[in-house]
């Protein structure tokens, strides 16, 4: 019976240090898994694609939005977008209506306006437009002049607003280059212009039949910045969809990657007819969009 005993107490103890052993092991596991799940980053949802969920109306903040102080420190812009932010449901409400009456209503504003310290906006002025439809853009400056920033400012802040009118299904991104592209070459095209006035305001009188050089660099960059009547091969600037029909309202039929060559069916005013390749589909896509080959190799 001792024997016997003895035997069991020596299992009992075995069994106890064996389990003990265990559970200890599988301590430092569990807490070493659950470190590193702590150290593990967030995974991050993919991005969604850039496009409008609806006809939309857009602080373009990268087409030069500003606030200005007569101040030396710069206002608080964070409250003054808010509010802007908020002002903009009742513009996007007036888009909704106006775009089921034209659908190709599209484009931008730029407008600056003042905003004094009990929060009243005055003196609104239109920079700039690309709006196809001067009864609206009245109607857009009307209601600017009906917002308010009371609470919000505290001194005299000019603002310079950019708004962009974009349909539903249209790329944002996209549509922003492509309104940083038109700025610049509109600001190329004065300056030229302006060298050019310089150039003829004195001109050679010992060579009166050769061209003024301002006149050359004129030539030029109208060569380079426009598309050329005769040119029939075209190369994508920015990513686009090519459209069944002349509008962005139209279905699209497949999507330009940068630097897809096509070619040129037809002229539509603004909108070009071309065609992907000699197998691929035909559609519309807006002149904004495509460089001449020839410019584009230089």
């Amino acid at each position: 019976m001792k024997t016997i005993i003895g035997l069991v107490f020596c299992l009992v103890i075995l069994v106890a240090g064996y389990f003990g052993f265990g559970i200890g092991n599988q301590s430092p596991k569990k807490e070493a898994i659950a470190s590193v799940r702590a150290a593990a980053p967030a995974q991050k949802p993919a991005q969604a694609m850039n496009m409008a969920l609806g006809d939309m109306v857009f602080l373009a903040q990268d087409l030069g939005f500003s606030i200005r102080s007569d101040k030396d420190f710069p206002p608080e812009s964070g409250k003054i977008i808010l509010r802007l932010e908020s002002h903009l449901q009742r513009v996007r409400e007036l888009y909704r209506q106006e775009t089921a009456k034209n659908p190709n209503l599209i484009g931008s504003v730029m407008l600056q306006f003042n905003i004094s310290p009990s929060g009243e906006v005055s003196q609104i002025k239109e920079l700039s437009s690309r709006l196809n439809d001067v009864d609206f853009k009245n109607v857009v400056i009307a209601e600017v002049s009906k917002w308010s920033f009371a609470d919000v400012v505290s001194e005299n802040l000019t603002v310079t607003c950019p708004l962009l009118f974009v349909r539903e299904g249209m790329d944002i991104t996209t549509l922003v280059l492509w309104e940083k592209s038109l700025a610049s070459l509109g600001d190329n095209t004065a300056q030229s212009r302006q060298t050019a006035a310089i150039g003829t305001a004195k001109p050679q009188a010992k060579a009166p039949t050769a061209p003024a050089p301002a006149a050359v660099v004129n030539t030029k960059s109208s060569a380079q910045s426009g598309i050329k009547a005769d040119a029939s091969e075209f190369q994508i600037k920015y990513p686009t969809l090519l459209r069944k029909d002349p509008n962005f309202s139209s279905n699209s039929l497949t999507t330009f990657t940068i630097g897809t060559k096509v070619t040129l069916v037809k002229r539509h005013g603004d909108w070009l007819e071309v065609r992907a390749g000699n197998a691929g589909p035909t559609g519309f896509i807006r002149k904004e969009f495509v460089k001449p080959i020839e410019v584009a190799q230089q």
